[in-house]
């Protein structure tokens, strides 16, 4: 009972007394009125949890006084208490939303008591079966709110959430620095607009509403502060509910209102609000970090991209000196050709042969920089089905001077009717470039013949595995554990990417890269395995 509140209007102070210290006797705070003005003026100023009323009194009688009475505070438990019992009064009372009926005078003291107890159990009963019926559709309303990962959409879902479930068409979010009390307007819906001529009032009203510390209804008939009222009125607004949520060191009032031929707001919707307003604040965290965890990831890919394509550049910039060559051979018979062509001392038979030469050495040329614009070129990032030993052929025709300048011999064992795999063949064709440079650059000082095995085969179900491996010394030890990771390199010009970059296109393509044993010797082995159609656990 301790901590309950009544206001008792009784115009007969006598009674009025006795029924104040029967009640106080039973631990209850009360406040006794012989005027009903008088306790109009209390429900402006404080909440209460019961009325008991007399019905019969002069300045103003009990069934206007609850009526007035519930536009303050809709919440608020009645008890009707008079002296005239009858059918009429009993069914009045029930019309005008009383809770209970008791008779004056007492037949006993405790009856009082009784009652009053009785009536406030069956008030709180009904504010939580009030409460139950309107969770249910809150439920599915922040689901829906806690799914939205747009910005855009949870800006304009959230106002019209909280104006669907509390019949309110004006609501927003106030975002302050929890200090002052200054605050923006982070979303809203119906409210005034500038050329409105209601706009002042509501920017006083979004500046009181930002100094709200904690959950209130504020209504024109009160209790509430004199100047939000104010601002109410001026608004044509019946009332106004706000709640407050504090989160990562951020501060929210959400808040919305109702017009002025509306009801006003109840305990009820107030606790409900702040369910809505706590959700909400996690929806808008949710979408802010899945917004930032998505533009996190598109910037790690165009890195990636770039990265990629950096690694390319380096890889190319190390075939210029071979290429150089390979394009210098045939434009010097090019030039030689055509000089002989051009001689008036030979005849038109062998000025054909010199212009047939000519053009088999400029077709030569063009395969060499076509081949090579082919691997520079970016491309599309589309997967497609990829056939490796026309990947193979296209690299190791680009590698084909520099493997012959430096006495490398290629062992190429594919199984017969390798199946495709599935990728994008500009990066798959990177991933062969890069390990065939690196079996090169590990067999450059070594003695002996160097010699490099690339082996295909099918291994499991709907996988391919392509290996490259070079009859060099191996990898050491200590390289072992972080031979993948980004800059990190054994020869002395090396920019530590290669592998790295071409462990992350594998990757991507739902393959996985690892140093295998060697099974030709002593050198590296790097063995690739890639999903041919689908992509099971490998």
């Amino acid at each position: 009972m301790s901590g309950q509140s009544i206001l008792l209007v009784d115009d007969d102070r006598s009674i009025a007394r006795l029924c104040q210290r029967l009640l106080e006797r039973a631990e209850y705070e009360v406040i006794a009125c012989t005027d009903p003005t008088d306790a109009l003026r209390v429900l402006a100023s404080r909440k209460m949890d019961l009325l008991i009323s007399d019905i019969r009194m002069p300045v103003m009688d009990g069934f206007e006084l609850i009526s007035r009475c519930k536009q303050i505070q809709p919440s608020l438990a009645v008890l009707v208490m008079t002296g005239f019992g009858s059918v009429d009064t009993a069914i009045q009372a029930l019309y005008r939303g009383v809770d209970g009926l008791i008779l004056k005078p007492f037949e006993n003291t405790t009856d009082l008591v009784r009652v009053v107890q009785r009536v406030l159990d069956e008030s709180r009963q009904k504010q939580d079966a009030a409460r139950a019926q309107a969770l249910r559709p809150l439920f599915d309303v922040t689901e829906k709110l806690l799914s939205q990962t747009s910005p855009e959409a949870l800006e304009e879902m959230l106002p019209q959430t909280m104006e669907h479930v509390f019949n309110a068409p004006f609501a927003g979010v106030i975002q302050t620095d929890g200090e002052q009390g200054a605050g923006r307007l982070v979303m809203g819906a119906g409210l005034p607009a500038v050329e409105d001529g209601t706009y002042s009032a509501w920017e006083k009203m979004a500046g009181l509403l930002s100094r709200v510390e904690s959950a209130s209804i504020f209504s024109t008939a009160g209790p509430g502060d004199v100047d939000m009222r104010a601002c109410l009125e001026e608004l044509s607004w019946s009332g106004c509910m706000a709640s407050v949520v504090l989160r990562n060191e951020q501060q929210f009032v959400f808040f919305t209102g109702r017009q002025a031929d509306s009801p006003p707001f109840t305990e009820s919707d107030l606790e409900l609000f702040g369910i809505l307003a706590r959700q909400a604040v996690v929806a808008m965290e949710n979408n802010r970090l899945y917004t930032d965890l998505r533009n996190s990831i598109t910037q790690l890919e165009e890195s990636q991209r770039a990265l990629i394509q950096a690694e390319k550049m380096a890889a190319v910039g190390r075939l210029s000196a071979t290429l150089a060559h390979e394009i210098n051979n045939p434009l010097q018979a090019v030039r030689n050709c055509l000089h002989l062509a051009n001689r008036s001392d030979i005849g038109a038979e062998q000025r054909m042969n010199y212009l047939a030469m000519t053009t088999t050495e400029v077709d030569r040329l063009v395969s060499t920089v076509r081949h090579l614009l082919d691997f520079y070129r970016p491309g599309v990032l589309v997967k497609e089905d990829v056939n490796l030993d026309n990947v193979v052929e296209r690299v190791l025709y680009l590698l084909r001077a520099q493997m012959e300048s430096q006495h490398v011999q290629v062992a190429l064992a594919f199984e017969e009717g390798l199946p495709r795999i599935l990728g994008v063949k500009n990066q798959i064709q990177q991933v062969v470039f890069n390990l065939l440079l690196n079996a090169m650059d590990a067999m450059e000082s070594a003695s002996g013949e160097k010699c490099i095995w690339i082996e295909g085969a099918v291994t499991g179900k709907g996988w391919v595995v392509f290996s490259v491996e070079d009859s060099g010394t191996g990898v050491s030890a200590e390289m072992r554990d972080k031979l993948f990771e980004p800059f990190v390199s054994s020869k002395k010009q090396g920019t530590g990417l290669g592998l790295s970059v071409s462990y992350g296109i594998i990757e991507n393509h739902g393959g996985t890269m690892q140093l295998g044993q060697p099974k030709h010797g002593q050198g590296a082995r790097f063995e690739v395995l890639l999903p041919i159609q689908e992509q099971p656990e490998p």
